[in-house]
């Protein structure tokens, strides 16, 4: 039975189903509140961010500035770090902080297959995707054109209202998919759709699970829609993947000219493993690819548009900057990335203000003695820590009297300062920059999604007028926890570039 319609045909049982199961949840939590104070070390403020995340954060960030502190969330408490720990934290190995650990807990990795990457996973995102870059890039400018068709259309002369992210999710998928995978794949309608529905069945099977003890989690996951569908995925995507890695496997599978990648994310994960893997192993390395690309990817190309809309002074100098670069054939080749200061400063501020999440470097302690922070105090063994993102991001001290405002060139104009040249660029981390994480488990996919942020910046720029939608004027974000997403009802204006 085609995908499409276990996406768009849900029974509206399932969905009553969950709206109960959220509920229950909800008032499961209210009861077991109390029990919950109680495992709570007691030495740690406690700060209750249900409402308003934003508003919590920097209230114990001002109190506690230096100082760790308990985040409660629906479903999760977080110890909260402050960016003097940084340091302590980025290289700790797996047996005192696991990164890897934090994934499967935190997206339920037994229901949503997040977090149980193998080893040659991890090999193939720290050391070949680096690599590779360049080599994808090809793939990007070839398919970047048909994207934008497919997904934004021509607009002529008449401004267009389009749902951003929506648009923005199927641009991810056709980017992402050309390298994942390859043509033709990458452009059926059943794989881009699967591909951008996987992703959001994983956020919201993540969001209401959550909610749920962990002790009934198993008969709740039984019943949930979401669940059932990411377990239809996988199957499908084995059955879509299984000819292209049997083809591979007899030597028959070629590259063509009108394919430049040729799916070399199937052959880049095949090489790190040492006995040839099965379909199912690779299905489950590339659904945990597409969730952290086409995620990502779409919140920060909304982001994107979105201040563009907003910020339309600084479109004129970052069209000049894309001239001047790339000269008459307007393709943005190796060589180019690194010269396009203004575009990759632009990205910068819109993830300095839109970041993917309010705090970040997420471990949980495996250490059974607990996690020792440099201020003394000891957090225990299974406990969530992360480094407060959010301060540093607006941070006066850093960013200047303005930090709160959106300046798209404010990185370029400290690129431009003695000694700064090859700093504060867009995959640049650090203590002052901590949203891509930082250390051993920083990011590894970051240079991989900043070119394609590039690409899509100048294509979008090189067709369209953009501007602000009356619908909604000012496109802003929402919160899921300490998650940021961009508001998905937001559309934006397109219009066919005026001469």
């Amino acid at each position: 039975m085609p995908i499409l319609h276990h996406i768009k045909d849900t029974p509206r049982g399932f969905i009553a189903g969950a709206f109960i199961l959220f509920v229950t949840a909800r008032l499961v939590w209210l009861v077991t509140a109390r029990a919950r104070r109680a495992d709570r070390p007691s030495k740690f403020a406690v700060f209750q961010g249900e409402t308003d995340v934003i508003q919590t954060m920097e209230e114990a960030n001002e109190k506690l500035p230096e100082t760790p502190f308990v985040l409660s969330m629906y479903g999760m408490q977080v110890f909260v770090l402050p960016r003097s720990e940084i340091e302590t934290v980025k290289s700790l190995p797996e047996c005192e902080v696991s990164i890897k650990k934090h994934h499967f807990n935190v997206f339920l990795g037994e229901y949503t297959f997040m977090g149980t990457k193998a080893d040659e996973f991890d090999d193939t995102m720290r050391y070949t995707l680096t690599r590779s870059t360049p080599t994808a890039l090809d793939a990007f400018t070839d398919e970047i054109g048909y994207a934008m068709d497919q997904c934004i259309g021509q607009c002529d002369d008449v401004w267009t209202g389009i749902k951003t992210r929506a648009a923005m999710a199927r641009i991810a998928s056709l980017l992402s998919g050309r390298v994942f995978v390859g043509l033709p794949l990458s452009r059926d309608p059943e794989w881009v759709e699967a591909t951008t529905q996987y992703t959001q069945n994983v956020t919201t099977a993540w969001m209401i699970l959550r909610l749920i003890p962990r002790f009934i989690r198993p008969l709740v996951a039984t019943f949930l829609p979401q669940v059932r569908t990411l377990k239809r995925f996988r199957r499908a995507m084995v059955g879509k993947l299984s000819p292209i890695l049997a083809a591979k496997k007899q030597g028959i599978h070629s590259k063509t000219t009108s394919d430049p990648a040729g799916g070399s994310m199937l052959e880049w994960l095949t090489a790190h493993y040492k006995v040839q893997p099965t379909a199912e192993q690779l299905a489950r390395d590339e659904l945990l690819v597409i969730f952290a690309s086409i995620y990502n990817l779409t919140n920060a190309i909304s982001s994107m548009v979105f201040d563009l809309a907003k910020h339309p002074e600084h479109i004129p100098e970052l069209r000049q900057e894309l001239v001047e670069v790339l000269g008459p054939s307007g393709i943005i080749d190796k060589h180019a990335l690194s010269r396009l200061r203004k575009c990759d400063s632009f990205i910068r501020e819109s993830q300095r203000l839109s970041p993917p999440s309010l705090a970040n470097i997420p471990r949980i302690v495996t250490n059974p003695l607990g996690f020792v922070t440099s201020t003394g105090h000891r957090i225990p063994a299974g406990s969530t820590v992360m480094i407060r993102a959010h301060p540093i991001n607006r941070d006066r001290k850093l960013w200047g009297d303005n930090a709160d405002q959106f300046d798209g060139f404010r990185f370029s104009k400290l690129r431009d300062m003695p000694g700064n040249a090859l700093k504060y660029q867009h995959t640049s981390t650090g203590t002052d920059n901590i949203n891509f994480g930082h250390g051993i488990w920083a990011c590894p996919g970051r240079f991989f999604a900043s070119a394609q942020l590039k690409v899509i910046l100048a294509e979008l720029l090189r067709r369209y007028d953009i501007m602000r939608s009356p619908q909604t004027p000012n496109p802003g974000q929402l919160h899921y926890g300490l998650a940021v997403v961009p508001d998905p009802e937001a559309e934006v204006l397109f219009r066919k570039k005026m001469l």
